[in-house]
């Protein structure tokens, strides 16, 4: 398939999905949760406000585990840590930072917040992944929409954590429903499991993409995840998510088609400054008629379901 021809989604062969944000609406578990520490923010200011912090963390702490970096947020949102709100550390966490380099182990980065138990609220934070809840159309959706693609998770996040997430996205209700490529088990949607923890990184950092990619290819790294039975050139891949900084501009920069999963406007985190003048790209350069960095926009994942049925249908006349 050329990026010259009019696409297709059932072109396609498989959906790398974002998950936090795309199928689990995060941001409703993560302004739950702060917002009586923060009652005189609204819900735009507060989640923005953690989402530029996760971000700064994240860069600054790529192998950490992602409730490592809910705990840390926390902790610099509310002014405990040794982190402090605008980004400048303290003389111990640069030392600290210039002997680890990127190697950032879990036992040093405990040292960087103070002494925890289960009662802490920064460490209750970090838990709370496990509460999040998809939004109402996830489910059904990604059931069926395994039965046309293999759907590949790619996730900011740590494999503990995805467990919990991956429970409440499985489902024996769709188990005779078929599957385009073998899941992980026969009530997972999925096909191909990875997160920054395998990874080592956390997106937008484009070696999470690439990464994927190289899985889904015929050289596939033997330290990561891989499913045999995948084996997917770049231009049969689509890649599905709500974050345009931390999916669908990347993915348009390794010349993928995506699908932006806009949910009614309501996730914030991610959602701004998705213009093609951020990533540098000229009009000619962009899809959509120059003006946006994704190929096709669904408010929910629901409607790219349908729309994919309806597609197969419509060519199976």
């Amino acid at each position: 398939m050329s990026h010259t021809e009019t696409p297709r989604l059932s072109d396609h062969r498989a959906l790398i999905f974002d998950v936090y944000g795309t199928l689990i609406d995060w941001e409703t578990g993560i302004y739950d949760f702060l917002r009586p520490f923060f009652p005189g923010e609204s819900r735009e200011e507060l989640v923005m406000h953690y989402g530029n912090v996760e971000a700064n963390l994240q860069t600054r702490y790529p192998t950490a585990k992602y409730p490592k970096i809910l705990e840390m947020a926390f902790r610099r949102m509310t002014h405990s840590s040794d982190v402090d709100d605008v980004g400048e550390e303290s003389t111990d966490v640069n030392n600290f930072k210039a002997s680890a380099s990127r190697e950032v182990t879990q036992g040093t980065l405990s040292g960087l917040t103070s002494t925890a138990s289960e009662d802490d609220d920064a460490v209750r934070f970090g838990a709370s992944i496990a509460g999040w809840k998809p939004f109402p159309d996830t489910v059904a959706a990604l059931h069926k929409l395994k039965k046309h693609f293999a759907l590949i998770v790619l996730s900011n996040v740590d494999g503990e954590s995805f467990e919990k997430t991956h429970a409440q996205l499985s489902s024996p209700a769709y188990t005779n429903g078929g599957s385009a490529y073998p899941t992980v088990t026969p009530e997972s949607p999925f096909s191909l499991i990875l997160t920054a923890q395998r990874i080592g990184s956390y997106k937008p950092d484009p070696l999470m993409l690439r990464a994927a990619l190289q899985q889904l290819g015929s050289c596939p790294d033997p330290s990561l995840p891989s499913n045999p039975a995948i084996c997917v050139d770049k231009s049969h891949v689509l890649t599905v998510a709500n974050s345009l900084r931390h999916d669908i501009l990347p993915s348009m920069q390794e010349g993928l088609h995506n699908v932006w999963i806009s949910r009614h406007g309501v996730s914030i985190i991610g959602s701004r400054g998705g213009s093609l003048g951020d990533i540098q790209v000229t009009q000619e350069e962009g899809l959509a008629g120059g003006r946006h960095p994704y190929t096709w926009r669904f408010e929910t994942l629901g409607g790219l379901a349908d729309a994919v049925e309806a597609e197969i249908g419509i060519h199976a006349v």
